[in-house]
């Protein structure tokens, strides 16, 4: 094969072989070049390697210094002519690690730069099925004593919800069995179909509150069914603090209430 064939024939290899590992690791395209051709030439002066890359000379005596500070290559000294030579592949490894141990070693230092930003975030689920299901990945990281705070699910034609008024029935089981503490606000007027449900921290007012609205730990569900059954499963550690102390308001409102009469 005369040289110029095998020149475009042993350039085609590079091209096809996947290279970008080496450019993650910071080697730029010529590096890549003088790198191959050296694993292929053994020891070699700088003459056949830019015969082999057809890279200009100056280009190769520039690279070729780089890559001994890198490590990737080394040499010695025949007269006045520098023999090059590929260090093992397998050393790539070792030169990962070492640049793995020098990040872990300012890691402590850029976690401690890090600014806390909380995740805040909001999931839509539609109709029945995925407001059943939304309501167990609401509690899905629950602990014994975590609170459950909700304004009743309400609509102005409760009646036509039964199914939903039943699967919170088998809801607040759920959340017994879990050793969740729930307490909720209703309004009179739905008191027969929610006193099935067995509650035993409730109360029921006669002033408007806020209706299909949970709070759990940093979560805030949504349900307003009026138009569409459509449902929010709202993350947000400042909502539901905001919908937390609401409650409350409302909830100690009406204790110092009953213990007046």
């Amino acid at each position: 094969m005369e040289d110029k064939e095998r020149f475009i024939y042993e350039n085609k290899l590079i091209k096809c072989m996947d290279t970008s590992i080496l450019e993650e690791l910071g080697l730029t395209n010529a590096e890549i070049k003088i790198y191959l051709a050296l694993l292929e030439l053994g020891t070699s002066t700088a003459g056949p390697i830019i015969e082999k890359t057809g890279l200009q000379n100056s280009v190769v005596h520039m690279t070729l210094h780089k890559l001994v500070q890198k490590g990737f290559i080394s040499y010695v000294k025949k007269g006045k002519i520098k023999h090059y030579e590929a260090t093992d592949p397998e050393n790539i490894l070792k030169f990962i690690d070492e640049k793995k141990e020098r990040f872990k070693a300012i890691l402590p230092e850029l976690i401690s730069k890090q600014q806390y930003v909380e995740k805040q975030e909001a999931e839509i689920f539609e109709g029945f099925k995925g407001f059943k299901n939304m309501q167990y990945e609401f509690i899905e990281d629950a602990k014994p004593g975590d609170e459950y705070l909700f304004f009743a699910f309400y609509t102005e034609k409760p009646e036509d919800y039964a199914y939903v008024y039943n699967f919170y029935a088998e809801f607040d089981k759920e959340r017994d069995r879990r050793g969740i503490i729930t307490k909720g606000i209703a309004p009179t007027r739905i008191k027969k179909l929610i006193h099935k449900r067995q509650i035993p921290k409730i109360i029921f007012v006669d002033f408007p509150t806020p209706s299909n609205v949970s709070i759990f730990r940093d979560k805030v569900v949504l349900t307003p069914w009026e138009d569409k059954p459509i449902s929010f499963l709202i993350r947000s550690r400042y909502l539901a603090a905001s919908f937390r102390r609401f409650f409350y308001s409302v909830w100690d409102q009406y204790q110092k209430k009953q213990k007046k009469k």
